[in-house]
């Protein structure tokens, strides 16, 4: 029982001081302060999930740019579902979805830290014309899943925001 337990702590201790984190695992830096999410659609299942997200990793988000230090602005969203091949009848046997979500970072003084970006996913799924309560399910899997990729493409950049603020020309020092 104690070599178990010595083994188990020796692998954490390890596992922990060479870095090592969950796959998929997102580092914010601490020192982000507060977010403001600006989009036409407030309701939208993205900032929603968006806030969640920021919510669970301590970034706190505030309803007004001005008691944000950043704000992220979504400037458009677009999605698209389009045939991907057909079957022998014809008929629609994969769906491509496609979902895209222009956003550019501000500071609390309006200056753009990250410009104008393109977050973007795309998803081939089976349709099952005998089966389609399934196939709708699968859907809406997939969809939830591309929101998570969008997500996780926005808070990337989000980890942009302290270098891209001590490059900005007011924090640099004149030569």
């Amino acid at each position: 029982m104690i070599f178990r337990n010595l083994l188990l702590t020796t692998v954490l201790v390890t596992l922990s001081a060479c870095g090592w984190q969950l796959r998929n695992a997102q580092i914010i830096p601490e020192n982000l302060g507060s977010i403001h999410l600006f989009s036409e659609d407030s309701h939208s299942n993205l900032v929603s999930e968006l806030t969640r997200v920021l919510d669970l990793y301590g970034i706190k988000v505030v309803s007004s740019a001005a008691e944000a230090s950043y704000s992220v602005v979504i400037v458009d969203y677009r999605r698209s579902r389009r045939t991907g091949s057909t079957n022998a009848s014809a008929r629609a046997a994969e769906y491509q979805l496609n979902e895209e979500v222009d956003f550019l970072i501000v500071d609390a003084d309006d200056n753009q830290l990250i410009p104008l970006a393109t977050a973007s996913v795309e998803r081939v799924y089976e349709f099952n014309e005998r089966d389609v309560l399934a196939s709708g399910n699968e859907e809406s899997l997939v969809l939830e899943g591309m929101r998570e990729d969008i997500i996780r493409q926005i808070l990337n950049r989000l980890r942009l925001i302290p270098e891209a603020a001590t490059d900005s020309p007011e924090t640099q020092e004149p030569q």
